[in-house]
């Protein structure tokens, strides 16, 4: 039995109907269909995530910060749902790589479990926007000095600039303090001149101390009360800039002049400035991607105040430890993912008091997954700064 051509046309529609139906479930089709998309998320950015992007993002991702991208309202931050979702599952943003198990730190800007969630459900599950009429004040993007005016500025004598086609460069310059008598520094900082290529730089005494490792969004941290570095009189000071544009800028040239910024304080009342003690992997080690393990004597009793790790690579976890004369490990810092791309100085939360005799101890884990990491050299490039006091 044959069926009627009635039924035939019927079936064809419903055909058609749940064809349609399919493809505006799956979010694929025409021009017609392509705006509308699976959502499963229960978070819309409106509500849920703009405070989030607000809270842990906008010291650099708003419009003029030194981000490469703005994250500050609905319609720039959806281009880059999936990148969000990458960064944030893969732990490397916001990049703080402190350890939660870590003595304390200063500063940073961690994110908690909850949050990611909210976040990495949003991007994955279709990015609604929710209230397009609630009112969300976009932070703006103001360049000041975060410990209010500094005792002491000092711009570059002149402009630097990436020409046109060249994507970084890493420059040093010498700048006069104009000192005539001996000054204590509880802080420094950078006031750049052109926010967007500024990616790093290290402030330092020439030949002598590094008063400050500066990244964009970081917070400006000072000494704390009665420790400070010693600046004779005369000292220059060391800038060394790492200049990088962002993608959209490759083609122009881009010219910065920054300027530093240095605040002073009253002489310790010891009379020790605050000194620098280099664990350095020196020992040659098989080559390959194994743990990696050096250490250091601490040359006096101390108080030690903060950390610099120096990194040639990325690495899954780095732990800092001190071996007392009695055996006892005393944990200094622990890091999650750190990477050379963020250098930093941790100042602790409360300094450690090490008697003479004690040991430093690095032990640094490689990725687990290193296709884009070459293998660990023998002399590898891998350090690490102890800021103290001796006591």
């Amino acid at each position: 039995m044959q069926p009627n051509k009635a039924w035939k046309r019927k079936a064809t529609r419903l055909a058609t109907a749940m064809v349609a139906l399919a493809l505006l479930f799956l979010g694929v089709g025409d021009e017609g269909t392509s705006a509308h998309k699976l959502v499963t998320s229960k978070y819309d950015f409106s509500r849920d995530v703009f405070p989030l992007l607000r809270d842990h993002c906008a010291a650099c991702h708003i419009p003029g910060g030194p981000a490469p991208m703005s994250l500050a309202t609905y319609d720039a931050a959806v281009p880059w749902a999936e990148s969000i979702r990458e960064e944030l599952t893969a732990g490397r943003m916001p990049p703080w790589p402190v350890d939660p198990s870590s003595p304390a730190v200063k500063g940073g800007h961690p994110i908690n479990s909850r949050d990611v969630d909210m976040l990495v459900v949003w991007a994955s599950g279709g990015t609604p926007q929710g209230d397009a009429a609630t009112k969300l004040t976009v932070p703006e993007y103001k360049p000041q000095w975060q410990l209010g005016p500094p005792d002491l500025k000092i711009a570059m004598a002149a402009e630097r600039s990436l020409p046109a086609g060249k994507l970084e460069d890493t420059v040093q310059v010498t700048l006069a303090t104009g000192l005539s008598e001996t000054k204590w520094v509880r802080a420094a900082d950078l006031m750049p001149g052109t926010v967007s290529i500024v990616r790093d730089a290290v402030i330092s005494i020439e030949n002598g101390a590094v008063l400050d490792i500066w990244e964009p969004g970081d917070e400006a941290i000072a000494a704390p009360s009665g420790v400070a570095f010693r600046l004779d009189a005369g000292s220059k000071i060391q800038l060394k800039i790492h200049y990088k544009k962002h993608f959209d800028q490759e083609e122009k040239a881009v010219s910065d002049k920054s300027t530093v910024g240095l605040y002073f304080t009253n002489p310790p009342t010891s009379g020790h400035g605050l000194q620098a003690l280099s664990v350095e992997r020196s020992k040659p080690t098989q080559a390959g991607n194994s743990v990696v393990t050096f250490d250091g004597d601490l040359p006096t009793a101390a108080r030690i105040i903060a950390l610099r790790p120096t990194l040639d690579r990325a690495f899954d976890a780095l732990a800092v430890d001190a071996i007392l004369p009695t055996g006892r490990q005393v944990p200094l810092l622990r890091l999650l993912g750190p990477r050379p791309q963020w250098p930093r100085r941790y100042w602790l939360q409360d300094g450690v008091e090490l008697p003479s005799g004690s040991k430093i101890t690095v032990k640094a884990t490689p990725l687990a997954d290193e296709s884009d990491e070459p293998p660990i050299a023998a002399h590898s490039e891998l350090a690490l700064f102890l800021d103290y006091v001796p006591q």
